[in-house]
């Protein structure tokens, strides 16, 4: 734990310990997300009953249009924040400087543009909706340098604190919002509330005060880094967005609404790991990056863990998405479930894509990382368009099927600086995908062919436990793959110790 301002800025460097503290930050940390995701789901559960399809479309438009936002005004500068080796309180002053002042900017270019969007959809209320959320990206410019510090600090659970009590300020706001009639407006304070309480707990636990900007020769690589991350950020996050926002052209906002809360439910409990990963995987490869060989050895460690726990989980979500859906958010929801049941076989592929990111950080490439966030983008374009004449379900499937063929190319690309390819990956991963497509087929055929007149809450259960099973049987069984049960084992005794 770090208690004095000096601990922000110590060098980077390989410790005993280190293994230990990146099992446990990244445990907290997928554990408070997990904790986030499920007050999101709770949320979602309220206010789908409380508000319209239409209402989460209106609002959906907007935040799909807007959502390179953030990553713009981050710049990649959390990132060359902490993947820099040696770092110095006037380099962060000038990161920090640079980062508001982008979110200011990008604000008002917002907030200019919101006739604009209501002139191109033709819906007028999507006018004073952009303003109010134009508002977040000032407040998140403000907070992105003291939470790249608690990163770099590797002080993991602070900032999933700070998380979790924010989205839970504005659930609450925005519930409340609901009950008393305000329509799409609650969803609309939902962010702007949990943004201005993130900047608020960062800047409270950082203890971090921003002063007058060094502009030394050091300072112009850590915005070249920062401007290959965000290249990659922006353009794979349009890239993502571009299915919501050709559904908005093209098909009425309840169609939007649908498919936007499919992908709510499927980021709250799978990608949203894979989110919080990151950080923790980039910051702790990062001390790495002077010895290549225990670089590797990490990375297929973690990646093997990863996929031992979030592969089977993606299947399990697929085969029960419709029922779960229907239970949480109510029966006129159904369809957000069938989209669900496809959208989730993606996080079986993005456990291995989404690793991406920790090696070309912690190696210093974010400049490949950007090229391949270009061939990313152009594959889901093309993806999107082939499945928009098919409406949502079309869409969804050709971006499950995207999923599936860039997965293993990302690796490789990725890792080739430091000799990881494709017989790495596969063996990290490998039985645990084949023990996931296991599961999936074993789940669907029993759900179809002997589960039909079950209720929907004994179905889910009934098809959770026997798709663990299977799992379990070939992984375990088959395999023998029982390191990350283990992996898992040391951190949960290692907190209780700790307690």
């Amino acid at each position: 734990m770090v208690d004095s301002v000096a601990g922000y800025f110590e060098d980077h460097s390989d410790s005993k310990d280190l293994g230990r503290r990146a099992l446990r930050g990244g445990f907290v940390s997928v554990a408070m997300q997990y904790g986030n995701g499920a007050l999101q789901i709770v949320s979602a559960v309220i206010l789908a009953r409380l508000l319209a399809p239409e209402d989460f479309g209106l609002v959906a438009i907007v935040t799909v249009l807007t959502s390179f936002a953030p990553l713009l005004i981050d710049f990649g500068l959390g990132d060359a924040t902490v993947q820099r080796s040696k770092i110095t309180r006037g380099q962060v002053n000038c990161l920090f400087w640079l980062s508001s002042g982008i979110g200011l900017a990008v604000a008002l270019i917002v907030a200019a543009c919101s006739p604009l969007i209501a002139w191109i959809y033709g819906e007028p209320r999507l006018a004073p909706i952009t303003l109010c959320i134009a508002i977040t990206f000032v407040l998140g410019g403000a907070s992105n340098q003291h939470l790249a510090l608690l990163r770099r600090s590797m002080q993991f659970g602070r900032i999933a604190n700070i998380q979790i009590l924010s989205t839970l300020a504005g659930i609450v706001v925005a519930v409340v919002v609901a009950i008393f009639g305000s329509g799409y407006w609650a969803l609309v304070l939902r962010p702007v509330v949990s943004t201005f309480c993130i900047a608020v707990g960062a800047w409270f636990v950082c203890r971090w005060r921003p002063g007058f900007p060094a502009f030394d020769s050091d300072v112009r690589p850590m915005i070249r880094f920062g401007q290959h991350v965000v290249g990659f950020s922006v353009i794979y996050t349009m890239a993502k967005s571009v299915d919501r926002i050709a559904l908005g052209l093209f098909y009425r906002p309840d169609q939007v609404g649908y498919y936007q809360n499919a992908i709510a439910l499927y980021e709250n409990s799978i990608f949203a790991a894979l989110i919080q990963l990151h950080m923790v995987a980039s910051a702790t490869l990062s001390k790495l990056q002077s010895d290549p060989a225990a670089l590797r050895q990490k990375y297929e460690a973690a990646l093997s863990a990863l996929a031992f726990f979030v592969m089977p989980a993606a299947s399990i979500l697929s085969v029960v998405a419709e029922d779960l859906t229907v239970i949480l958010l109510g029966e006129k929801w159904r369809m957000a479930g069938s989209l669900l049941s496809i959208i989730a076989l993606r996080g079986i592929f993005q456990v291995v894509e989404g690793s991406q990111g920790w090696l070309h950080v912690s190696i210093g490439r974010p400049d490949r990382w950007r090229n391949w966030g270009i061939i990313t983008a152009a594959v889901q374009v093309v993806a999107v368009l082939a499945g928009l004449p098919f409406g949502a379900t079309g869409v969804a499937i050709a971006m499950s099927v995207t999923s599936l063929l860039i997965a293993l190319p990302s690796i490789i690309y990725a890792g080739r600086p430091i000799g990881i390819g494709a017989e790495r990956v596969i063996r990290a991963v490998g039985p645990q995908l084949i023990g996931a497509i296991g599961a999936l087929a074993g789940g669907w055929w029993l759900r179809t062919e002997a589960l039909g007149d079950c209720s929907s809450l004994v179905r889910i259960l009934l098809l959770g436990g026997v798709c663990t099973c299977l799992y379990l049987a070939i992984v375990v069984g088959l395999f023998r793959l029982v390191e990350p049960i283990k992996v898992a084992g040391s951190i949960v005794q290692d907190l209780l110790k700790s307690r």
